[in-house]
C-alpha cells in the first residue's frame, strides 16, 4: 500500500473524531498549545510547539493534493517557521 494512502487511512478515525467535537474546540486548543509554547521558556515551550506544528503538519499532509503550488509552498513555510520557533524556544 503506498504511503499516502496508508496516511489517509490512518487519519480515517481521529479526523472523524475532530468532526465530533465542537468547531471551536480544536482550535482554542491549539491557541492555548501555541501561546503556552511561546509563554514557557526551554523545552517545556518547545514541546508545545511541536504537538501545534505536528497537527499543521498532519493537516497540510491531508490537504496536500488538492493544493496548488502556492497552497502548497505556504504551508511548508507554517511548518518550518513553526519548526524554527520551537528550535529557537527550546536553545532558550
Amino acid at each position: 500500500m503506498p504511503v499516502r494512502e496508508s496516511v489517509e487511512r490512518a487519519s480515517l478515525k481521529p479526523a472523524a473524531y475532530l468532526h465530533h467535537l465542537p468547531r471551536w474546540l480544536p482550535s482554542a486548543l491549539l491557541a492555548v498549545l501555541f501561546v503556552g509554547g511561546l509563554a514557557v521558556r526551554g523545552w517545556a515551550g518547545a514541546v508545545l510547539l511541536l504537538a501545534v506544528t505536528a497537527f499543521l503538519a498532519w493537516l497540510a499532509t491531508l490537504s496536500w493534493p488538492a493544493l496548488g503550488a502556492q497552497g502548497r509552498a505556504l504551508r511548508v513555510l507554517a511548518v518550518a517557521a513553526l519548526l524554527g520557533l520551537a528550535l529557537w524556544q527550546g536553545l532558550r
